[in-house]
């Protein structure tokens, strides 16, 4: 396949069962998807793989495996159930969880030069008595896009192994890429927990340590943001990278934004609370992009011109009051170069894949596959209750 065509479909996939079963499902209705995202993904080919076929990759994999295994023994379960219903090598599908340490694959593979990027995402908050919102540009590779659909899953699973997540139960609505597990993106779970993603490429990586794949899959168990936050801080584990979630809860007033460090005991963190205003001429709104804003020490990549760019329009824009005006937002493109709503053209190669507005007020999810700024209706709108 030698190119991909960004089409505006995502399909939603219903699924029940233990850890093992979810995964199998997720494998079995999209296994051609996986195969097809593998065998055409340059990073998985050119990259991922010749360097997992070294002696050094081998034992870098081992490590991360290891580490993934020891903190998040369930969701191994999952990808263990999604490559037998998928007829894909365990491997290949941890590989393909391995991505957002892309970065550090690249530096220990000193025998060939890799560029690497940060395709980013926006991401806006909007808390007031009358509208309280968070609301995300999906921002990936062009291939990818074409790979992404929604899970929505019910797990119950008593006899799971257990460690950094100990519920035996869980209900989640999350993002997905194919042969990926759900949740490095955006979801919301039957607790009313509502959050975002944003990755961040710091300068420093712990190789081997917990994969950021697992920890963004574990956000969707947790029960209120001081889970999440324990869960993000993986005392005892750290992590490998760092990226910004955006958070918000059904149940309260508060909305927040969390940016994660690597680390090796635990995870550095920030965790900013965007507080409801009540007084309409006084701003209410929050952006966050592909950067710390308020963890402090840590260097990141600075090769992030779109990221620079978009956080420089957003706050040229009138400040958003509204949702129509989170949508315009979102959906800018004045900015030719480094446009808010991505299409790939040189020099930006993004593409926004997908819109989502988390509604927390009217407890709804509406995700759009088109601008959103010209889109009148979204693709999906989804309760944000089970």
């Amino acid at each position: 396949m030698s190119q991909i065509d960004y089409t505006p479909t995502l399909p939603l996939l219903y699924t029940r069962g233990t850890h093992y079963e979810v995964g199998y499902q997720n494998g079995s209705a999209f296994q051609e998807w996986i195969k097809r995202f593998f065998n055409s993904n340059p990073i998985m080919q050119n990259l991922m793989l010749p360097f997992y076929h070294t002696r050094k990759g081998r034992e870098i994999y081992h490590e991360y495996l290891k580490a993934a295994e020891d903190n998040f023994p369930q969701y191994i379960a999952e990808i263990r159930g999604m490559s037998e219903a998928s007829a894909m090598p365990f491997e290949h599908l941890f590989l393909m969880n391995l991505t957002p340490e892309e970065y550090s694959i690249n530096i220990m593979d000193s025998e060939n030069e890799h560029e690497s990027h940060v395709y980013g995402c926006s991401s806006v908050v909007l808390n007031r008595p009358d509208v309280k919102i968070i609301a995300h540009n999906e921002d990936c590779e062009p291939m990818n896009s074409s790979f992404a659909y929604i899970v929505s899953a019910h797990i119950i699973d008593h006899n799971a192994k257990r460690a950094t997540v100990t519920c035996d139960e869980e209900q989640f609505t999350a993002l997905t890429y194919a042969g990926t597990l759900p949740g490095f993106a955006f979801g919301f779970n039957k607790y009313g927990v509502v959050y975002a993603l944003n990755e961040i490429e710091p300068k420093s990586i712990n190789f081997g340590y917990p994969p950021v794949a697992f920890r963004s899959r574990a956000f969707l168990s947790a029960c209120d943001v001081d889970d999440f936050v324990r869960i993000a801080r993986n005392e005892g584990h750290g992590a490998s990278v760092g990226f910004n979630a955006n958070i918000a809860s059904l149940n309260q007033k508060e909305m927040w934004s969390l940016e994660v460090g690597p680390g090796k005991l635990e995870s550095p963190l920030e965790l900013t609370v965007i507080a409801q205003q009540n007084d309409q001429d006084k701003p209410c709104h929050y952006f966050h992009f592909n950067y710390y804003k308020h963890l402090e020490g840590i260097e990141i990549n600075p090769a992030i011109p779109s990221s620079t760019a978009r956080s420089k329009r957003a706050h040229e824009i009138k400040p958003p009051r509204t949702i129509r005006d989170v949508k315009a937002v979102l959906g800018d493109t004045q900015n030719s170069s480094y446009p808010i709503f991505r299409r790939p053209k040189n020099p930006d190669q993004c593409i926004t894949s997908c819109t989502v507005l988390f509604n927390i007020l009217e407890k709804t999810t509406e995700i759009y596959v088109e601008n959103p700024s010209l889109c009148n209706e979204p693709l999906w709108k989804l309760p944000l209750t089970f």
